[in-house]
């Protein structure tokens, strides 16, 4: 034999309130404006065609080379933000970028072009031979074009 729990009694719902007149006829209102399309949002400097093969080339340069290295992790980072955004840091980034990067002055709130001109600048010093620099310069032009 089952026994049932009692079940708890229904709430009544409450009355729906009563719907307003419409102040104006229905004739009267504007016709549903077509949403218009947004401009997409302006690319990263990683999404720039041309970023990728440069910056690998520029990586695979820099082997051997911790100051150069150094600056092309600070700007790899900061290659994922936009042209018209600025300085921040995700919760992932080691505090061995942030205080390279803050040794170089590139500080939170600093905006991106700013801060992608004084890493470059670094990396360009910091580039010890010929295919180092030749690298370094390819990618300073195509984050340039970006800007």
């Amino acid at each position: 034999m089952t026994t049932s729990s009692p079940k708890p009694a229904a709430k009544k719902a409450a009355p729906a309130p009563a719907k307003k007149a419409a102040a104006k006829p229905a004739a009267e209102k504007p016709a549903a404006k077509k949403a218009e399309p947004k401009e997409p949002a302006a690319p990263t400097y990683r999404e720039h065609e041309d970023f990728v093969p440069a910056f690998k080339a520029a990586k695979a340069a820099a082997k051997g080379n911790a100051d150069l290295t150094q600056a092309l992790q600070l700007l790899g980072h900061l290659s994922w933000k936009t042209p018209g955004g600025s300085v921040g840091w995700a919760a992932g980034t080691t505090k061995k970028v942030t205080d390279y990067a803050e040794d170089i002055l590139v500080m939170p709130g600093q905006d991106i072009p700013e801060a992608m001109d004084t890493v470059l600048g670094v990396a360009t010093k910091a580039a010890a031979d010929k295919p180092q620099k030749d690298a370094v310069a390819v990618l300073s032009k195509v984050v340039k074009s970006h800007s």
